[in-house]
Order: C-alpha cells, then sequence, then structure tokens
C-alpha cells in the first residue's frame, strides 16, 4: 500500500514527469514469467526482439522489465504506455497484489495500456470491466475461443498502427470473439479475418471445445488486434498473436506491434510504418531455459546446433504397401514427465502425409489404462490442417486402412504433439497403432503417402527420415543440395537433364519465359500465402544467362522488383530486336501488368495495367501467364477463383460475343480461356468451366491446349484441347453444383468404380460438355508448352510438354486424331523418383530447342503450404551427348533474316520476327509466300498467318489456306476468316463435305452466332455427317447451334425427315435444348428399343431444357410409361 499512496504523490505532482519537450515518450514493457515448452511464449526473448527493432526512433525509448513485473515500481511515474506480454487469466500481472490499482491509476493519468497474446485474457470477475475501459476488451474463457490457425489478414483499416502492413499470414494461438465494449465504441478492429469452419469447429487449445455459439458464427470476420481511444484521452489495443516466437520474424505481424508501440505512447508512426529487420540470430537470442532445444528459426536452412533429443521409439517408413498401413507402438514411459508423439515425412515431403495415433493409452504397472485423449495436450502443430481429437486433421472420421478408429489424435506430418504427464500417475507404457488415415491414402497422390512416427521424452524439433536422425529445422535440407539435384531425377532413355541455374542465383520460379537471345526470364516468388512479407522489398522478376554457351547460367539480372510482384504467376517477353522497347506482361494478384524497358538496359521503365479487377490474389487458381499466339493475339486464362476480369480502369469487360466476362453463369463459369489483341482490345472467352486451367498453349496452328487440376482425391487431373467456346463440366452448368452431387446420385443406382469418378467430376455424360483430351489421375499441373523444334527425338516433337508438380513429373502426351478431336498417351521426360521436391512449374522451348524446365523445389507442392524458401532450379533437357548451349543469331532488319527467326521453335523468338515482318507488310510477302510452300505444314500455317496480315490480303491468304492438303491448314483458313470479320458463309459451303472431321468441326465452330440465313441449312448438312460416336464432333456441333437451335434443329429434321432416330439422330436430338428436342426426348424414352441407361440420358438431357408444354408432355409420358 505504501508502495501504491508513494505512486499516486509522485505522479500528482508530477515529480518523475518531464517538462523538456524534448524528452523521449517512454514505453514499459513488461515480459511474462517462462512457460510452455520451447518456442512458445518466449516472452522475454520476444520483448528484448522488439526493443531491438525499435532503438533509434527519434522521441521514443523503451523499457523491458522481465519476470512478469517492473523491477522498481517508480519506472512508472515518468511513463507513457505499459505493455504486458505475460500468461494471463487467474496468473495475470494486473491482477496480482495491488497491480489492478497501480494499472487504474496509470491509466487514469492517460497513460496508454497494451496487452499482448495470454496477456489479452483476464477472469471477468476480476477484471473485464477494468479491461473493456482500458485496453478496449478482453479474452473470456468459454465465451472467447484459442484455436491454433492461420489468419490471412488482407485488408487494414486507415489508422496508425497499420501504415506501411501489407498482407499476411502467421499460423498461431489467434485468439478471437472477444469480449468487447458496448457497441464497440472507440474500438478499432485492426487485425481481421475469417476463420475457416473447421477453425470455428475445433478443437481449440483449451477448452478443446467446440462451442455451439462459434460454430453458430460460421462466415463471420473476426478481430485479432484491435486499438481503442479512452475517454481519460489515453489509448489502448489488444493482440492476440504471439504464441510462438518464431512469428517475430514475420516483418508485418512485427511492424505493426512496433507501430501499436508508438501509437500507444503518442510517438508519431513514420509514414510507411517502424521499418526492421531480425536475422535468424536475433530470433534465438534470449529464449527461456526450459529444458529442450532451441526451436529452429523460420527461415533457417541449417539443422539446430547441440544435441537432439533421442527418440524412444522410431518407427519404419509407413507407405500404402504396410501392411494395414500401420504399426504397434509400445514405449516404455516409466518416469517420464512429458509426451511428445512426431510424425515427419519421411524425407519426401508431406504431400498426402495425413497421420493417425490410434488408440493411444496410458499404461500403469498393474495394467489400468487411460486414454490420451483424455488429457489436454499442451501444443498440438502441423504442416498441414489442424490436429484433432476423434477426427483427422479435415474433421472427418479417423480411419486407417478403410477402417474405423475408436478414438485417437489425427495429425499431418511434419506434427508434434505434446502432453505434460500428470505427477501422481505412475505412467510405465504408452500404447498406440500409428498409422496412415484414409484422408490421405484416398486421395489421387495417395500412393506418395510415407510417414514416420517417434516418441520422445523431451520436446524435438521436426525429424526426417532423410536426416539420418539429426534434428533438422522444420523442413529437412540434408540431401538436397544441387549438386544432388539430377541423380534425383529419372531422365527418358533418349535425354538428359543438366542444371542451368539454381539456388541461390535463383528461387522458387513460378513461370518462366525465354528471350530471342536464350535468356531466361523467371518470376521468383518468395512472397506467397503464408511467407507473404518475407521478403519487404517484394518478389522479382529476374533474367538468367548462359553468356558463355556452356548450358548454365553465370549472370543473373534484376528487371523488375516490388510488392506489386509478390507471387506473380505468369511472364511474356515481348521483345525486340535490341532490346529497347522489349515488353513483358507479368500476371499477378489482381492485375496483368505491362512492363517497358524503353531503352534496352534490362530494367523496366514504365509500368501500366493491362488488366484489373482479378481475383484469386495470392492464389494459384487466378491469373496465368500470358502467351503470344501465331495469328499476332494473345491468348491466357484463370482459375476458378479469377472470377472476373476487368479493364485497366476496373471497367467491366464486354467480350465479342456480347457477355460480361465474369463468374455469373451467364454463360460463364469458374475457370475461363481468353484471347485479346496486343492491346487488349477484340477481347474473346474461349472456353470456361475449368477448376484451375494454369496455362495455355497454342500451337502453329492456332490450336489451343491446356490442363486442368481436379478437386483433390479424384484422380481426374485433365489435359484439354480447347474447342473454342465450349463448357469444360467442372461445375454443373444448370445448378453450379460440384462433383460430389452427380457422383451421389449415380451411386444411388449402382456402386460406380472410383477409376470413373473422373467422369463425373467434369460431367462429362452432360450435353454441352467438351471431353477431355487425356485423365492423368492426381496431380498438381503446371506449366505446358507445345514441342515444335527439332533438336529432340521425333517423339516429342509437334507434342504438348507438361509440368505436374504433384506426381512430380514433367511429361510429353504424343496426340493422335480421334475424329474431330484427339486421344494422346504419356511419355516422361523427367520424374523426381529420388527426390520427391522435384516441383516442375513450367516449361519453355530455348532457341536451339532445348527444354528448360523450371522447378518450384519444396517438400510440398508448394502453394498451399510453401516450405522451402531458399530453393529453385532451372533444368535443361536436351538429347543424349549434346553438348553447349548454342544460341543462333538472327537478323531482323530484312525478309529473309526474320524468316529464319519465324521457323525458330521459341515463341519469343516467332513473336519478334512476326512483328518485324508485319511491320515490313507487302514487302515481305515473296519471302512469306515461298515459307507458306514449306514440306512443313508448322512453317506453312506460321506463314499463312502473317499472310494475312498484310493489309488487304486476307481473302488471298484463305483461299491458300484451304486448298492445302493438310487438313491443319484449312482449318487456319477458316480459322483466318473468322479473325479477319470475312464472310465464313462462302468458306463453309466449300468445306462443308471436307473428308476431315476435324475441317468439318472447325466449320460448325465458324458458324457460331452466324445470322446468315443459310446457316441453319449449313448446320443440317454438318450434322447430317454426325456418325453418331465422334462426341468431339457433336460438341463442336452443339457450339455451333448457340442462339438459334430451333431453326438448326428443324432444318435437320426436314433434311433427314423420318430417318432422324439413328444412333447419330439420337445423339444430335440429345444435345439440342428446345421444346422440339424435349418432344423427340418423350418419344425416345418411351421407346421399347431404349434401355435404363438411354432412359437416364434423355431424362438427364430434358434437365437442359427450359420450362416448355413439350418438355411437361415428355416427362409425364416417360412417369407414364415407368408404371
Amino acid at each position: 500500500m505504501k508502495k501504491l499512496l508513494f505512486l499516486a504523490i509522485a505522479l500528482a505532482s508530477g515529480a518523475f514527469l518531464s517538462t523538456a519537450a524534448d524528452k523521449p515518450r517512454k514505453l514499459v514493457l513488461i515480459a511474462g514469467r517462462p512457460s510452455h515448452p520451447p518456442g512458445m511464449h518466449e516472452f522475454r526473448a520476444g520483448s528484448l526482439l522488439l526493443e531491438k527493432c525499435l532503438q533509434g526512433i527519434p522521441g521514443f525509448k523503451i523499457e523491458v522489465h522481465t519476470n512478469g513485473w517492473v523491477s522498481d515500481e517508480k519506472t512508472f511515474a515518468d511513463a507513457d504506455a505499459v505493455v504486458i506480454y505475460a500468461d494471463g487469466g487467474g496468473g495475470h500481472p494486473a491482477v496480482q497484489g495491488n497491480h489492478k490499482e497501480i494499472l487504474g491509476a496509470l491509466v487514469k493519468r492517460g497513460v496508454g495500456l497494451g496487452c499482448m497474446h495470454y496477456g489479452v485474457e483476464v477472469v471477468p470477475a476480476q477484471a473485464g470491466a477494468e479491461f473493456n475501459e482500458w485496453i478496449g476488451g478482453h479474452y473470456a474463457n468459454s465465451v472467447s475461443v484459442n484455436p491454433i490457425w492461420e489468419p490471412d489478414y488482407q485488408k487494414f483499416p486507415t489508422h496508425p498502427i497499420t501504415r506501411g502492413v501489407k498482407p499476411f499470414q502467421t499460423k498461431d494461438e489467434w485468439y478471437f470473439n472477444i469480449v468487447f465494449r458496448d457497441g464497440m465504441k472507440g474500438v478499432t478492429p485492426i487485425l481481421v479475418a475469417k476463420p475457416s469452419d473447421a477453425t470455428r469447429d475445433g478443437p481449440y487449445v483449451y477448452p478443446k471445445g467446440p462451442y455451439p455459439h462459434i460454430q453458430a458464427a460460421k462466415g463471420r470476420d473476426e478481430t485479432m488486434m484491435w486499438a481503442c481511444e479512452r475517454a481519460d484521452g489515453g489509448r489502448g489495443f489488444g493482440f492476440t498473436g504471439g504464441h510462438f516466437h518464431a512469428n517475430w520474424g514475420n516483418d508485418q505481424q512485427r511492424k505493426a506491434i512496433c507501430n501499436a508501440f508508438l501509437w500507444l505512447a503518442k510517438v508519431e508512426v513514420p509514414a510507411n510504418g517502424v521499418e526492421s529487420k531480425v536475422s535468424e540470430a536475433d530470433l534465438a537470442a534470449n529464449l527461456d531455459p526450459k529444458g529442450g532445444p532451441k526451436p529452429a528459426a523460420p527461415k533457417t536452412a541449417e539443422a539446430p546446433k547441440g544435441p537432439a533429443p533421442k527418440a524412444a521409439f522410431t518407427s519404419a517408413v509407413i507407405t500404402k504397401k504396410t501392411a494395414g498401413h500401420a504399426v504397434d507402438v509400445d514405449v516404455d514411459i516409466t518416469g517420464w514427465k512429458e509426451l511428445h508423439l512426431a510424425v515427419n515425412d519421411a524425407g519426401d515431403g508431406f504431400t498426402c502425409d495425413w497421420a493417425d495415433w490410434a488408440e493411444p493409452r496410458l499404461v500403469t504397472a498393474d495394467g489400468k489404462e487411460t486414454k490420451l485423449t483424455e488429457l489436454k495436450w499442451t501444443s498440438a502443430k502441423a504442416d498441414f490442417g489442424q490436429v484433432r481429437v476423434g477426427a483427422n486433421v479435415k474433421n472427418e472420421p479417423l480411419r486407417i486402412a478403410g477402417k474405423p478408429v475408436a478414438f485417437g489424435l489425427g495429425t499431418h506430418a511434419n506434427s508434434v504433439i505434446s502432453y505434460t504427464l500428470p505427477a501422481d500417475a505412475k505412467f510405465t507404457r504408452f500404447k498406440a497403432r500409428a498409422g496412415l488415415d484414409n484422408g490421405g491414402t484416398d486421395q489421387g497422390n495417395g500412393d506418395s503417402c510415407s510417414v514416420q512416427f517417434q516418441v520422445f521424452a523431451s520436446a524435438p524439433v521436426l525429424v526426417a527420415a532423410a536426416t539420418g536422425g539429426k534434428a533438422s529445422a522444420a523442413v529437412s535440407t540434408v540431401g538436397h543440395e544441387p549438386d544432388k539435384a539430377v541423380s534425383g531425377l529419372e531422365v527418358h532413355s533418349a535425354l538428359q537433364a543438366e542444371l542451368f541455374a539454381f539456388e541461390p542465383m535463383m528461387l522458387n520460379p513460378t513461370s518462366t519465359d525465354i528471350d530471342h537471345r536464350g535468356r531466361v526470364w523467371v518470376c521468383e516468388v518468395v512472397n506467397y500465402r503464408r511467407h507473404k512479407g518475407k521478403r519487404p522489398e517484394g518478389d522479382r522478376i529476374i533474367i538468367l544467362e548462359d553468356t558463355k554457351g556452356t548450358g548454365k547460367a553465370d549472370k543473373v539480372k534484376v528487371f523488375a522488383q516490388g510488392p506489386q510482384f509478390d507471387s506473380a504467376h505468369g511472364v511474356c517477353v515481348l521483345g525486340t530486336p535490341d532490346g529497347k522497347g522489349t515488353r513483358v506482361i507479368v500476371s499477378c494478384g489482381d492485375k496483368v501488368i505491362l512492363l517497358t524497358d524503353t531503352d534496352g538496359d534490362d530494367k523496366a521503365d514504365k509500368e501500366e495495367v493491362l488488366f484489373s479487377g482479378i481475383s484469386g490474389t495470392q492464389h494459384d487458381h487466378g491469373i496465368h501467364a500470358f502467351t503470344f499466339g501465331p495469328d499476332g493475339r494473345l491468348y491466357f486464362n484463370f482459375g476458378n477463383s479469377g472470377k472476373q476480369i476487368k479493364t485497366a480502369k476496373g471497367e467491366p469487360i464486354v467480350d465479342l460475343a456480347g457477355n460480361v466476362v465474369e463468374d455469373k453463369r451467364k454463360p460463364y463459369l469458374e475457370g475461363m480461356v481468353f484471347r485479346c489483341n496486343l492491346d487488349g482490345s477484340r477481347f474473346e472467352t474461349l472456353g470456361w468451366n475449368f477448376r484451375n486451367n494454369w496455362m495455355v498453349a497454342v500451337d502453329s496452328f492456332g490450336t489451343l491446349w491446356q490442363s486442368d487440376n481436379d478437386d483433390d482425391g479424384n484422380r481426374g487431373v485433365r489435359i484439354n484441347y480447347v474447342m473454342e467456346f465450349g463448357n469444360y463440366g467442372y461445375r454443373d452448368e444448370l445448378t453450379g453444383a460440384g462433383w460430389n452431387e452427380a457422383w451421389k446420385k449415380a451411386n444411388t443406382k449402382e456402386k460406380i468404380p472410383d477409376d470413373q469418378k473422373f467422369r463425373y467430376h467434369w460431367h462429362l455424360d452432360d450435353p454441352g460438355v467438351v471431353p477431355n483430351l487425356l485423365n492423368t489421375g492426381g496431380g498438381s499441373p503446371t506449366g505446358i508448352a507445345v514441342y515444335e523444334g527439332s533438336l529432340l527425338p521425333a517423339e516429342f516433337r509437334g507434342q504438348v510438354i507438361h509440368c505436374d508438380a504433384g506426381p512430380n513429373v514433367t511429361r510429353a502426351y504424343p496426340v493422335e486424331r480421334d475424329g474431330a478431336g484427339y486421344k494422346a498417351r504419356i511419355v516422361n521426360i523427367l520424374e523426381g523418383a529420388r527426390d520427391k521436391w522435384f516441383r516442375p512449374s513450367d516449361v519453355k522451348v530455348a532457341p536451339d530447342g532445348s527444354l528448360i524446365v523450371a522447378d518450384w523445389y519444396d517438400p510440398g507442392v508448394g502453394g498451399h503450404n510453401m516450405q522451402d524458401l531458399d530453393r529453385g532450379r532451372l533444368f535443361r533437357v536436351t538429347p543424349k551427348g549434346h553438348t553447349g548451349y548454342k544460341i543462333p543469331k538472327f537478323d531482323f532488319t530484312t525478309p529473309e533474316g526474320c524468316i529464319e527467326a519465324l521457323k525458330n521453335p521459341n515463341s519469343a523468338t516467332r513473336y519478334v520476327a512476326w512483328q518485324a515482318l508485319n511491320a515490313m507488310q507487302a514487302k515481305a510477302q515473296p519471302a512469306l509466300a515461298k515459307l507458306a510452300t514449306d514440306a512443313d505444314p508448322r512453317l506453312r500455317a506460321r506463314a499463312v498467318w502473317l499472310l494475312a496480315a498484310i493489309k488487304g490480303n486476307a481473302p488471298a491468304a484463305v483461299t491458300q489456306a484451304l486448298a492445302d492438303q493438310s487438313d491443319d491448314l484449312r482449318a487456319v483458313g477458316l480459322r483466318i476468316a473468322r479473325m479477319y470479320s470475312l464472310d465464313v458463309i462462302p468458306v463453309v459451303e466449300k468445306l462443308a463435305k471436307d473428308a476431315s472431321p476435324l475441317v468439318r468441326r472447325e466449320c460448325a465452330i465458324a458458324l457460331r452466332h452466324n445470322s446468315s440465313a443459310k446457316t441453319p441449312a449449313l448446320w443440317a448438312q454438318l450434322a447430317q455427317q454426325h456418325d453418331g460416336k465422334d462426341r468431339w464432333y457433336l460438341e463442336a456441333l452443339g457450339i455451333a447451334a448457340d442462339k438459334q437451335e430451333d431453326k438448326c434443329l428443324a432444318a435437320w429434321l426436314a433434311a433427314v425427315g423420318d430417318k432422324w432416330n439413328s444412333p447419330a439422330g439420337r445423339d444430335v436430338i440429345w444435345r439440342t435444348h428446345t421444346p422440339k428436342a424435349a418432344e423427340l426426348l418423350g418419344k425416345l424414352a418411351v421407346d421399347k428399343a431404349a434401355t435404363a441407361a438411354d432412359r437416364d440420358r434423355y431424362l438427364r438431357a430434358l434437365d437442359f431444357i427450359p420450362k416448355c408444354k413439350e418438355k411437361d408432355d415428355a416427362l409425364a409420358a416417360i412417369a407414364l410409361g415407368a408404371l
């Protein structure tokens, strides 16, 4: 009491207050006593780290006091702010002894008060009202919750605390559902995010929940940091993060707190916030001695020093080949005070590594068993999902090898679950079954599941099998050095792979392009998802060059860097012969950015926005890379998080079909493919209803190819030939429902084999869905290109080359004709057979005809839980025995020189040649005409596209193409006619009976939305040539009839008369969505010759016909027929 009286007198008299105007304002930071396992609640280390970050701020000083209170309460006399970073609840420093009265007196004087992490929790009856007054709110047990989760902080209010803070994510024990002042009066939310439903469903750290009132608020934003203004003129803030010490390594989280400290003390916060840098040594300094090894800093690439705790039990590596997918665990734990259960990824990355501790029991000497699940863990963490009691990481029932688990813990590698054992329990053994959860083994990549289980008596760092039992950082790096990179790959027998570039020259490549000089341009991404802000200066667009021709990059330049390039997912180089005026299209976040190098110094001098308003920022399902087509136009796509695309000014884009380009089923939905002129004009939507179509490739004929990612676990990754204006079936076109609805419906009648799930995943049996070229199983498909060179063996020439980061493979897909479409097979080029960190992200063709394959290089696929920030590789693929990297030189000043460049397999080289030849116009015509007679149809096509670009010459180019012996060239003729808005009717009349289904397919597409009176009859002529087997051709007919189906069907019926009921005729009716088709479908469904499968097919077709009398009559007839 004497202390309080003395302090009150001192404060009232101002005996300890400085009147000097320049005296720094002082913040007292109180760090709590040691608690929790290593790396958690490191109050002392965290406080001293923040103190270091704030040194040198003008007009401000910070004073750190440890062990839960100030060493001398006189220090409060001249304090302008106090922050408490300590354990809370009943042990909160604020409620011990007379501390509440001391703090109350400070607050009354206007001293700022802030609390961090556990420090925001008080027992409501002890100090709830005071905390609401002092700092604006408090954590109340059983009202608020404390799960471990990873909020995505994207938007911030205008407030001094948020100055310079950029979007970020950190996985922490972020409390929410805080009890705030009534009506949030005077309270400003600072860090706000939306917890997932799984986060709300628990378990929470303690009590584990779930709480109905938390679950009932699904979809609501929550506040994890706030600031408040008090009536006494003082300020307050609360911050619920700070559980894991390593998160102070996140620049954005740290900046928010440093800003808050200044604001709390009424010191002006810099315009860009408090800038600070933290090293690994800084994070490792001043940690409390807690009897365990120091935790690894988040960015470290080295194993922690010092002896690691020894595992009392280490299982063999468990895979799907392990009997029962599990192993028994029986460990002597006599005398143990702690129990730590670890799961590692067996050194090959954690893809699909869902793991269960099944029926875990603690056993005493007399045989009495206690379920481990009845104890509360002190900490639980996993690299994916959330550790749960009685459920797997996605909150689904625990199952191992298809059998239910009675009770247990669900987790995912890499994971540690820690317990403090009751002192009086005298447990002698720990028993369990440790196995692979079906949540992982049932996925498309389930065969890659591989984990190792370990049991420790003291807290371990994560341990991977690849380390040979040595302690490792959160990501094992042993055995992943660049000199081992090629040996980890299985290379096609006719090819060789060499490292072209690797860390530290380059990190984490998401997208690449190769210019006409053979230099590789790379989107180098560090600030991705939960790592956003790790590189404060922003991500980079870099140029890698091999100046010596050895096949290895020896020079790197930074073309552009900044936060606007964070998580860039596409780069397209539109060069010039001398580099001056080179333009580079970067696909990043919500924008497509156009960079220009005006003076040729390999630095971006001008930055413009080409497109904007794209969703999916910090999401790999958003905007992707652009590519230049043989027709002089740009092609690109976005995945199903892209949602819409707008002009540079933010205005909605209306495409050439007259539709707003947005995901609203009018008619477009989900992922889409686009085409436009170089300036963004004449915008077209070429395909839609994909999931995550990562990148589009265009061959010399103007044919489009791409891949698409399935919903995880459905083994439905696909390769697509993109038939223009088609729907590709990811969502139900009518309802927007996902694949599971169709799958459930199909299985109500009979059990459908899982290997047919992809048909329902992509709604392939619905009328109006274009078929897939190839189903490749499970994966995470990425970059794609068409190889039109001659350096590689014949098997690869003219074929699609593609990367799939999931199964660690780069493949070719040699195609052959299949009616009006194609079919393909798989040929592996590179496979990470011995290095599962190999994550190919892109592939491009170099000017010498070699392949450059980009490797994201990460234990996981990357996007959802990028673990390794310090590695990235480029491999160069050539025929066996090939040496050197020799780039041909071209003369772009003459037509002949440009023709040689136009023949090159490298897209960027062809772009420079295309622009030069197009600028020459008639001067280039003789050289182009000569190339148009070349034996190679791909070179002829390139020439014809440019001949069409000569002013007034498009009709002649069409005529030349239509006369070509190659049906691909005849298709080019139709495409040119459409591109230049020529009358396509005479062209279709000429080709309507072409022997090639491919040409007739293009005729059908050319008729789409054509208002000519001749269109229905021409459509009918094409429809009569359908063979009843070719789904590609049938879908082309459907695309052609869009908006005039009544007229087209009527013309066809008039032509076929009473012969409409044939296999081909039934197809045409099934695909047509008109009242007349409904009438005929009704007749077909009640026909005695129709099978049950036929009737189901006809009923499904009726779903797509708008309500009309004919449809009602057909359904009634079918219902009567079923009686």
